[in-house]
């Protein structure tokens, strides 16, 4: 190759490069409807499972927005199906990860949730199915002053070794 070419295809990638970067770095802030920091949640958990009936619990969130639009989330999520007294409950570990995408909304802004996760029982095995879970669910945050509401309907079923279940978690809680 020839020097001037060599040199051109030089220039040609550091103006892309630059307009790349210069694009990137002029994005408007007015655009974006969430603020571009990492979020934390903390919840009230219930699920109803059709292995192990009513559960009650707490669910804890960790989001990264990538975009106005878009976060992808990390839960971790616990349950204790407890009506049937002590000696009867099983108590259910469920982590997920999660795309969110957040739709227009004016004071309570609709999302849209979907991943994968686990139903993990913490006790007794035999009793309750377990396994990775597949989920798709919808929710609502709600601006407070400082703070953000959040509540949502995230069903999901649970693929067992020999048949698959269905749970039915409804979470409300405050993000950060």
């Amino acid at each position: 190759m020839h020097a001037s070419m060599i040199d051109r295809h030089v220039i040609r990638g550091l103006l892309l490069t630059t307009v790349v970067l210069l694009a990137c770095a002029s994005r408007p802030a007015a655009s974006m409807a969430q603020p571009m920091t990492p979020r934390l949640g903390l919840g009230f958990n219930t699920m109803l499972s059709t292995e192990d009936g009513l559960g009650l619990g707490f669910i804890g969130r960790a989001s990264a927005p990538v975009n106005a639009d878009l976060s992808f989330a990390l839960d971790l999520g616990f349950a204790g199906f407890i009506l049937e007294g002590r000696d009867e409950a099983t108590y259910i570990f469920n982590p997920q990860v999660s795309a969110i995408v957040t739709l227009p909304g004016v004071r309570s802004a609709p999302y849209v949730l979907g991943g994968v996760g686990g139903y993990i029982p913490l006790n007794d095995r035999r009793r309750t199915v377990s396994g990775p879970t597949l989920h798709l669910g919808i929710g609502w945050v709600r601006a407070l002053h400082e703070t953000s509401l959040f509540y949502e309907l995230n069903p999901a079923l649970i693929i067992g070794e020999e048949n698959v279940e269905f749970a039915l978690p409804f979470r409300i809680g405050l993000i950060f």
